[in-house]
């Protein structure tokens, strides 16, 4: 825990890779998507894949907790 009593940011992207990890069972294997999971592709490039593949629901989680994440920062 950081010095305010927050997750610090390993704990974050931790969680990040977990919804990542719950998402991936879901997507067929020749998906764009999971083929970026797989690859373990920087978390935008998969964010951008979901969007272009109309995986909207997983693009508002990341997005969510992406948010989460800049309010612990600032």
């Amino acid at each position: 825990m950081s010095t305010v009593g927050r997750p610090i940011m390993g704990q974050s992207v931790s969680d990040l890779e977990e919804l990542i990890a719950e998402f991936r069972p879901m997507l067929p294997s020749q998906s764009k998507t999971a083929q970026a999971i797989d690859r373990r592709d920087p978390f935008e490039e998969i964010a951008h894949k979901a969007i272009d593949e109309g995986y909207i629901q997983f693009v508002d989680q990341f997005g969510k907790f992406m948010e989460i994440c800049l309010r612990r920062v600032t």
